[in-house]
């Protein structure tokens, strides 16, 4: 085993529910172990590597054993030539980015807090970050993945190419199943080489209509943003941004570039072009130690570490401005928000104690996004009212797809019982 110290039930506690006991997990025997033993006795399984998205989805309505997958971890399978890395589950994001940087490669991903988000837990909540604007989400890097199934067979969907899927792509089942459906026990991403190049541009404003116009031709136009995170002055204050800059509008769009130095130049002037024309103020240009703690800044914000309740919208991007609007005439000053605001991605996060109200309010913006064409979900909030709460939003074709699927996978329901369903 590791030399990991196995947490406490009351370390590993999911919306205050404590488990009997911790199983710390290293290999896929013990793995397979676990879950015939849960199997024999009825007993009730939530796997965890860090457990740093644990307060998104519903109370479980039963935990009896945590399995702890930290131990599980470390690079199975790399070929930098390929550009393709197997990697075991309870590796974190950090440690393998760092395997990879040797080579001058990288996974394109970045969920908040990567020095303690696992593989796992980011495949199975479908964490992504501010650069799936242009690199994309989880599901897109994912070539394979080997499951421990609910019956405790291992099985392995995809591969390690590019191009192995031939009839159902089972292996994204697994990106946002939360643990319900098994346990992840490795992953194949495709990788990328580092770009030469980084910067990050911010641009002011008080007015979104003019926001909304300049995003809407920066999309026409041939720059390629990594990311175009749009931050409200509620979110600024929170998270610390005057302490990297000077805050000079309520509302500040981050634009971040990685590619040669030629091209990400002409990306930025180019926006500082078209920002020009729409009335922004153009601030400043951020490179080297600082650019790279601006977005790790705002790479972390989305998890609303200091929020009571986080709502995370999805929404066409075109509407992004306008629902902004919207939650801060509904929270008032208590609300900051941040979006991916091309990829029409919004959170929503509410500071102090959590109202009646906010009940309505949460209610309220869910209709607004239905509205549209888009759906709203809980990711945090006081563990006695989640019940009150539209925690997944409205449900789907897709959402009675997945039900059906967990009754099927797992008919003795003891994989994460309640936490979607």
């Amino acid at each position: 085993m590791n030399e990991r110290v196995v947490p406490t039930p009351e370390a590993m506690a999911v919306d205050g529910e404590k488990p009997k006991e911790v199983w710390a997990v290293e290999t896929e025997e013990q793995l397979v172990e676990a879950i015939h033993k849960a199997q024999e006795d009825s007993l009730a399984l939530i796997p965890l590597g860090n457990g740093t998205k644990r307060h998104i989805g519903l109370p479980p309505v039963r935990y009896d054993i945590s399995l702890w997958l930290r131990p599980m971890s470390g690079i199975v399978e790399y070929s930098p030539e390929d550009l393709v890395v197997i990697v075991r589950t309870g590796t974190t994001l950090t440690e393998l980015q760092e395997v990879l940087a040797e080579r001058g490669q990288f996974l394109p991903i970045d969920p908040p807090f990567p020095e303690t988000a696992t593989v796992g837990g980011i495949i199975a909540t479908a964490s992504t970050g501010p650069s799936r604007c242009l690199y994309g989400a989880v599901r897109e890097h994912l070539l394979g993945v080997k499951v421990a199934q609910p019956n405790g067979n291992i099985t392995r969907f995809g591969g390690k190419v590019v191009k192995n899927v031939a009839g159902y792509d089972m292996t994204k089942l697994y990106v946002g199943s939360f643990g319900t459906l098994g346990v992840i026990v490795e992953a194949a991403f495709k990788v990328r080489p580092l770009p030469e190049h980084k910067a990050t541009l911010i641009l002011w404003n008080d007015d979104l209509d003019k926001v909304e116009s300049f995003l809407g031709q920066l999309v026409l136009s041939d720059v390629a943003s990594v990311f175009a995170e749009l931050l409200n002055e509620g979110t600024m204050e929170q998270i610390g941004f005057q302490e990297i800059s000077t805050v000079e509008a309520p509302y500040c769009l981050l634009l971040g570039f990685d590619g040669f130095r030629e091209e990400v130049d002409w990306w930025l002037n180019e926006s500082k072009r078209i920002a020009s024309e729409a009335g922004l103020l153009i601030g400043s240009t951020f490179e080297g130690d600082l650019e790279s703690a601006i977005r790790a800044k705002v790479r972390d914000a989305h998890a609303g570490a200091n929020a009571n309740l986080v709502l995370k919208v999805m929404l066409p991007s075109s509407e992004v401005c306008s629902f902004v609007k919207e939650a801060q005439e509904i929270f008032g000053e208590a609300c900051g928000t941040i979006a991916h605001s091309l990829n029409g991605i919004l959170r929503v996060m509410v500071r102090g104690e959590f109202a009646e109200a906010n009940k309505e309010a949460v209610q309220s913006l869910l209709e607004r996004a239905i509205q549209r064409d888009g759906n709203l979900i809980v990711e945090k909030a006081p563990r006695e009212l989640k019940s009150q709460l539209p925690v997944w939003g409205k449900p789907n074709e897709s959402w009675t797809l997945m039900r059906r699927l967990k009754e099927t996978l797992d008919p003795k329901n003891i994989f994460s019982p309640g936490r979607m369903f």
